[in-house]
């Protein structure tokens, strides 16, 4: 792996990482259960993204990277209005699910720029996977938020 590889992927781990903190500080806020139950599931995945992205730095390979997602995409267009993200102790769980909406896009779009930089590649073709499990968790998370407004409305 050349070594322009390794810095943009030592770059995603880095971000996954921050994403982590994030929902962590966000766990630690959060009361309602519901909402608990959800960051504890984006921390999960955000941690097994940045072992995933580590493990091919340690191996020096890219061919394990995104072959996570069986998804068939289908963006609802949820998340896309900007809200600020205010992290309080009383946020709901769908201010929380518009929250981690906006960071999966803002992963979504890294990767979709690392698959630009490197295309044609094995690295460009690992990015592009990266992205496309992104964009299914994404899409998981829209279709969590679409059911809860539609059961409260």
């Amino acid at each position: 792996m050349e070594a322009t590889v390794v810095e943009a992927l030592k770059e995603a781990a880095q971000k996954e990482q921050l994403t982590y903190d994030f929902y962590e500080k966000l766990l630690s806020l959060v009361s309602e259960l519901s909402a608990k139950k959800i960051i504890q599931e984006l921390m999960d995945t955000k941690q097994r993204f940045k072992k995933d992205i580590e493990d091919s730095i340690m191996c020096g390979c890219l061919d394990k990277l995104g072959l996570d997602s069986t998804c068939k995409l289908r963006d609802l267009g949820i998340g896309k209005t900007g809200h600020s993200e205010v992290v309080k102790p009383d946020l709901n769980v769908q201010e929380l699910l518009l929250i981690a909406i906006r960071h999966e896009d803002t992963s979504m779009k890294f990767y979709e720029k690392m698959a630009e930089k490197f295309a044609g590649s094995e690295a460009g073709e690992a990015f592009t996977r990266l992205a496309y499990d992104v964009a299914c968790h994404k899409k998981d998370i829209q279709y969590i938020y679409d059911d809860i407004v539609n059961i409260e409305n």
